[in-house]
């Protein structure tokens, strides 16, 4: 796989060569392009064909281990309570550990990696607004760039913006906004600029956001493309992110009408039923997902190598944490899924201390599911139940419930067993907090280890309550890395605390 280089951030040669990433990932397959590494910066992207190449060559930064092909969404879990470090990578221990310096090595790459991706669209958009082919379809080509630019940015934000209460609150920090490519080396192009509020990047967002939606069709021939109802999605997000509730609830409503019915009730309907819950993870590209990066034996991924024990092949760099099993109530089908015991390991195929969401060990191909219906339905529930409909934020909850195996909630008080307990599906007042507080139980094992709990647990402001090792409030928020204030001349201001 060939990567486009960052080019804010290093020296290039005078001859500047754009990488567009034609690796064998299988959904690149689709295009009947001449196979090309890389088109000349100076010359430009000449031909609809050019552009379209740009485009998929911009997906592929995705799959960086640096980014969505193992770290981003891995931290997410790493640093809240839904995975644990076993392995021997200080950078791992350090965000485990809630200790993240600037200096880690992690956070560079990362960030240099999403700013990589940010660069390849922003030259794929000023290139498709030069063209001018009446063949050339450039407002669905604007609004696919635009779309994974506004991605990468909701990205940033969601570790290194907001306020150390969560996001969308006054004086929220941003990061860097870059809208235009950087294809010289010499210039106004290549000057560091400062940090965006973020307000700012946050509308930059939401105007890319609204060009895609108005543009791109509802679904594409191929899950692994943005659409549409993606686009929709991630807008419900990022609203229910900044605490937008009433909108949020509308985005994920235009997903359910845009993709005509929502699952999860569709999904084990019409693609997995009779199978166990983990056919989500292992039927590529399942009903249930909605955006999903695709991997390939040749354009493979360290996931599950990363997961799994040394006996197995792996390098067993992270288990399971000991409290995920334990948030399951009893019969959840999601725990097994989860979290993978001696109990119910499968030889050779599901090892102790893993997750069955990432297990294909020998061909390193497990997808990434970016966006899926679960998610969307628990967005919009979550959404209502804070505008105070919680009825309705119920029977949208017990659809997860219902395909998780388990007993949908109900309000009632029921009498409580010799030991006092009441059955955990029993929600005892029907009101916003504690609907929502059964919907964010619901979140954590529906979306355990697909890089969901640290943002939770950020935008509800429950950090230090639920991590004990975060005790410092200003670690809500990732330091800036080190290099970016090295090489602005004080221009850009780290997180306060670092």
């Amino acid at each position: 796989m060939v990567h486009i280089r960052s080019f804010s951030r290093r020296l290039l040669p005078a001859a500047l060569m754009l990488t567009l990433g034609f690796g064998g990932s299988s959904c690149e397959k689709i295009l009947d392009v001449e196979p090309q590494n890389s088109l000349d910066a100076t010359a430009g992207l000449k031909t609809p064909a050019d552009i379209q190449a740009a485009i998929r060559g911009s997906y592929d930064i995705l799959q960086s281990a640096n980014y969505l092909g193992l770290r981003y969404q891995l931290f997410a879990d790493l640093g809240a309570d839904n995975a644990r470090h076993t392995g021997t990578f200080p950078s791992f221990a350090n965000i485990a550990n809630a200790a993240i310096l600037p200096d880690n090595v992690e956070l560079t790459n990362m960030w240099n990696t999403i700013y990589a991706g940010i660069n390849r669209v922003n030259y794929v958009i000023q290139q498709a607004e030069r063209l001018n082919d009446p063949s050339f379809d450039k407002n669905t080509a604007l609004a696919e760039a635009r779309a994974l630019r506004a991605f990468h940015y909701m990205n940033l934000l969601a570790y290194w913006g907001g306020t150390p209460a969560g996001y969308g609150y006054a004086g929220g920090v941003g990061v860097p906004l870059r809208l235009t490519p950087t294809t010289s080396i010499t210039g106004e192009e290549i000057k560091p600029i400062a940090r965006s509020t973020e307000a700012e990047v946050v509308a930059a967002i939401r105007e890319d956001l609204d060009f895609a939606a108005q543009t791109l069709p509802g679904e594409r021939s191929t899950k692994a493309y943005i659409g549409k109802a993606t686009v929709l999605a991630l807008r419900a997000r990022l609203e229910l992110r900044l605490r937008n509730y009433e909108a949020a609830a509308d985005y994920a409503s235009q997903v359910d009408a845009t993709l005509q019915g929502l699952t999860p009730a569709k999904s084990l309907a019409t693609n997995i039923t009779g199978a166990s819950y983990d056919a989500i993870f292992s039927q590529k590209f399942s009903s249930e997902s909605i955006w999903e990066l695709g991997f390939d034996p040749v354009d493979g991924n360290t996931l599950a190598f990363f997961w799994f024990p040394a006996a197995s092949g792996g390098r067993n760099e992270v288990d399971p944490a000991t409290g995920l099993g334990p948030a399951h109530e009893a019969g959840d089908l999601r725990r097994n899924v989860n979290v993978v015991t001696a109990a119910t390991a499968v030889p050779g195929v599901f090892p102790s201390g893993t997750t069955r969401k990432y297990y294909r060990i020998a061909s390193s191909d497990d997808n990434v599911i970016l966006v899926r219906s679960g998610e969307v339905v628990l967005t919009w529930a979550e959404a209502l139940a804070q505008l105070g409909q919680t009825d309705q934020a119920i029977v949208l909850t017990n659809q997860v419930r219902k395909r998780a195996g388990l007993a949908p909630y109900v309000f009632e008080t029921p009498p409580a067993d010799a030991q006092g307990n009441i059955p955990p599906h029993v929600l005892l007042a029907n009101t916003p907090g504690a609907v929502v507080s059964a919907i964010l139980k619901e979140r954590r094992v529906e979306l355990a280890n697909e890089g969901f709990r640290w943002f939770d647990l950020r935008r509800t402001g429950l950090v230090q309550m639920t991590l004990p090792l975060v005790t410092q409030e200003f670690r809500n928020l990732w330091p800036i890395p080190q290099r970016e204030l090295q090489t602005s001349n004080g221009l850009i201001v780290q997180n306060t605390g670092y």
